[in-house]
């Protein structure tokens, strides 16, 4: 009878102290799963693990050692998340380069440059040029820019002509691997109508007070003298491109002439030629800049601007497709 007692008195202790051992009741009170001030959650492991864990409160049991590996999980995911630490402004200049822009691009540019927040500025160049005196104004108002903080231009379709020209005056030039880029040279183009007035019967009568004044006008051939001068003025133009191309892209003289026979090149030819940086999208161009500037996890700002000069903010949605490897639409 008395071993009886003692062998239920042994079962009933090692049920006890069972119990106490692995009976413990998870509570989740304790860990604290909010970003602390200043963090941002930027990846949905946080949402993954606290889904986990709800779970398991729902058990009467749960591992000491399981909660732990958990909670320290938890935890080097939070370290790993950094809060916004300073601004980018990415600016997409869009369409032909025209007196109706320069005004526009000027004034943004400028305000960026005044702008203390802004630590760098990713010039996103869509444009297959335009005039020389707008494209000149345009790329003096760069360096300006760039002389206060740092500027990356990105490529992503066509940068040709004065639109590589502006390239040149960042500090680094990122483009897509089928981006169009280079065209370095300058065109002028006549249009010689005096057979059409001719055959419809339209009369020109011109006044004015020098030989020259309607020089390259349509109503009129060019003569020996005026392609002469065209052709300097073309000149002038030509050798200030290949001046600024060689000054921006740190290239002899001679090696940029190599290469400006109007011709353009695809992003990883422009890369293996000199005329660029890196290969990569708008993210690369983004991370490039991060690193220049210094920041880990910058806010961005979007700023487009037309060949109308229509300037218009935009959204990180608004430009989604950038960074996304493809988008589908379902039709209902």
């Amino acid at each position: 009878m008395k071993s009886n007692k003692k062998f239920l008195f042994l079962i009933f202790t090692i049920f006890v102290i069972a119990t106490g051992t692995i009976g413990c009741i998870f509570n989740s009170n304790g860990i604290d799963f909010l970003p602390r001030q200043g963090e941002v959650i930027s990846s949905g492991e946080a949402d993954i693990l606290q889904s986990k864990l709800s779970a398991y409160e729902s058990q009467e049991h749960l591992e000491n050692e399981e909660i732990q590996r958990l909670t320290e999980e938890i935890e080097r995911i939070r370290d790993q998340n950094i809060p916004v630490d300073g601004n980018i402004a990415v600016v997409r200049l869009f369409g032909v380069l025209n007196q109706n822009n320069v005004l526009p691009i000027t004034v943004q540019l400028r305000k960026l440059a005044d702008d203390k927040d802004i630590g760098g500025v990713i010039l996103w160049i869509d444009s297959p040029g335009g005039g020389v005196t707008t494209v000149t104004q345009i790329y003096d108002e760069i360096y300006r820019l760039r002389t206060r903080k740092p500027v990356v231009a990105y490529v992503g379709g066509i940068a040709a002509s004065g639109g590589y020209y502006l390239t040149v005056a960042c500090d680094k030039i990122v483009a897509k691997p089928d981006a169009v880029l280079g065209g370095i040279g300058v065109i002028y183009v006549h249009e010689d109508l005096t057979e059409y007035f001719k055959k419809h019967g339209i009369k020109i009568e011109v006044i004015k007070t020098g030989e020259e004044k309607d020089l390259g006008a349509p109503w009129r051939p060019l003569t020996d003298e005026d392609r002469e001068n065209i052709r300097n003025n073309i000149n002038e133009s030509f050798n200030r491109f290949i001046y600024v191309v060689s000054r921006g892209r740190d290239l002899t003289i001679e090696e940029v002439l190599e290469y400006s026979d109007g011709n353009t090149w695809r992003g990883q030819q422009a890369v293996t030629y000199g005329f660029a940086d890196r290969v990569g999208d708008l993210d690369t161009a983004i991370e490039e800049l991060k690193t220049t500037v210094g920041l880990k996890s910058p806010e961005i700002l979007f700023i487009q601007i037309d060949e109308s000069g229509r300037v218009s903010n935009m959204n990180f949605e608004s430009m989604r497709y950038q960074y996304e490897p493809s988008l589908y639409i379902q039709k209902r």
